[in-house]
């Protein structure tokens, strides 16, 4: 389990890797909310893209995201850090995803 303090650098993690000129060409016109929930910490983080932006990230949940990560605080850490497939989580249950499929792999190039 990961602490709240890692969970938010590794989203940091995720919004610079988004702040690369070759990823933000990606999202041109692609405006989403996504939303992880941790179900461990019994917190989310949410955040929009928009515009060629990502907003910085918030806790809290949102009513509707458009895309939405359930998983626990370990998992995604080791996926951000590179120890865990986001495919091999996903297969085994432990990264459940809700949104549409062409976004949820749009998503891929941020993991």
């Amino acid at each position: 389990m990961a602490t709240k303090e890692e969970v938010k650098q590794v989203l940091q993690g995720v919004r610079e890797k988004f702040d690369t000129p070759d990823t933000k060409s990606k999202f041109e016109g692609f405006d989403r909310t996504l939303q992880f929930k941790f179900t461990d910490l019994e917190t989310s983080f949410h955040t929009r893209i928009h515009d060629g932006v990502m907003d910085p990230f918030a806790e809290g949940e949102l009513e509707k995201p458009n895309l939405l990560v359930t998983t626990d605080s370990g998992t995604l850490v080791g996926i951000m850090q590179g120890g865990l497939s986001p495919l091999d989580a996903y297969s085994v249950g432990k990264l459940k995803t809700k949104g549409s499929m062409t976004d949820l792999l749009k998503l891929q190039i941020l993991m």
